[in-house]
């Protein structure tokens, strides 16, 4: 009985050393530096709004020519590269501060979520490839909420096609991943 009672704080200790560590490894990247406390907020939109908006934001993207799509994978062959959205300072800045402007722009709190009072962080990895155009997208980690992970790829959807990736990115593919934080103020 006193063996047991001798390993209980150890037990405990070591538990509670793992939950900061799993807790920090969350908040660092793997190069060792902190990730951005960044977070885009949604503007929360009535429904005349979203129906005055125009159709072509709310249309299927149109497919981008093959042609387009290869480029990157002539000459200097066949290269990707993965990003977060909220990446400052890193080689795609401008290129990614235009998806994050365009993203914002159409995003929106699913107004059954709003009567519901559903929150969560969903988390989306998309591709781009070398035309622009959205070659796929997934869920990395659910918000809890079908409704708000379905919002978050309604709105990558509908952003798409991107701009076409700059030459002197010297890529065929960008995987991007994006957090999408719903919060009920």
């Amino acid at each position: 009985m006193t063996a047991k009672r001798f390993l209980i704080p150890f037990i405990l200790a070591s538990l509670a050393g793992h939950a900061l560590v799993i807790a920090l490894t969350a908040r660092i990247d793997m190069t060792g530096s902190p990730r951005p406390e960044t977070v885009m907020s949604v503007e929360l939109k009535t429904q005349a709004e979203v129906e005055s908006q125009p159709a072509s934001t709310r249309s299927e993207p149109a497919p981008t020519p093959p042609s387009a799509r290869s480029r990157a994978a002539t000459s200097s062959g066949y290269r990707e590269d993965s990003v977060g959205l909220e990446n400052p300072g890193g080689p795609y800045e401008s290129y990614l501060l235009q998806i994050r402007r365009k993203i914002a722009g159409l995003w929106s709190y699913p107004p059954q979520a709003i009567s519901e009072k559903q929150e969560g962080n969903a988390v989306i990895r998309f591709t781009i490839d070398a035309g622009g155009a959205l070659n796929g997208y997934y869920i990395t980690s659910s918000s809890g909420s079908l409704i708000l992970d379905e919002g978050a790829l309604a709105c990558v959807r509908a952003a798409s096609p991107f701009a076409p990736l700059p030459e002197a990115f010297n890529i065929s593919l960008l995987h991007v991943t994006a957090t999408f934080s719903y919060r009920i103020n």
